[in-house]
């Protein structure tokens, strides 16, 4: 990818699985690290526990970011819930050359996708009950998934991580959320 590139990132989760909070923390996690701009952009309809979610995220690394519509071509997919895969408008947003960050014990296969597809996994949902990282509906996956990304990417590291979960969550609650940053960004794994 060139410095003058949008990077743009695609974000599937479910109502409940916090895609729409990682989508506004991965964009002050990259600005925090030095792009020159960022935006967050939820998608919200149904607005119920359970129903397909989408955000956006845009990373610019030297130039001002003037669009602010959603992301058709992402460059990354972060997959919150692996089922959300078997829907045809997600099917469709998935690409030649994309690389794609799932929440998933298991491999996949994306040759049904396209081709030269990166695929790397991270059980973040298992780091979260493991941790006891969960809220009433089920696991906190965002923490988890942007330490994983952060590895996946090296857009940031867990410094970053853990000066933004300062600022936003105070330190009563940085040592918990960087528990599952470290595992996540430890355990990601290419396949």
């Amino acid at each position: 990818m060139s410095e003058n590139e949008i990077i743009e990132v695609t974000l599937h989760g479910r109502g409940g699985q916090t895609a729409i909070t990682a989508s506004q923390l991965l964009a002050q996690l990259a600005y925090e690290k030095g792009f020159k701009d960022t935006i967050s952009i939820p998608i919200i309809g149904a607005e119920r526990r359970g129903a397909p979610i989408q955000a956006f995220t845009k990373l610019s690394m030297n130039k001002p970011i003037k669009t602010y519509d959603s992301v058709v071509n992402p460059h990354y997919i972060m997959v919150f819930d692996t089922s959300l895969l078997d829907i045809p408008r997600i099917q469709d947003t998935i690409h030649d050359g994309v690389t794609i960050l799932a929440n998933s014990k298991e491999p996949f296969d994306t040759n049904k996708f396209g081709k030269n597809i990166r695929l790397f996994i991270v059980d973040a949902t298992s780091i979260c009950i493991e941790r006891n990282f969960m809220h009433s509906s089920g696991p906190i996956l965002n923490i988890p998934m942007l330490g994983a990304f952060g590895k996946v990417t090296g857009y940031y590291d867990l410094k970053i991580i853990e000066k933004v979960i300062r600022k936003e969550f105070g330190e009563n609650r940085l040592e918990k959320n960087m528990s599952v940053a470290r595992d996540a960004y430890k355990l990601v794994k290419e396949v």
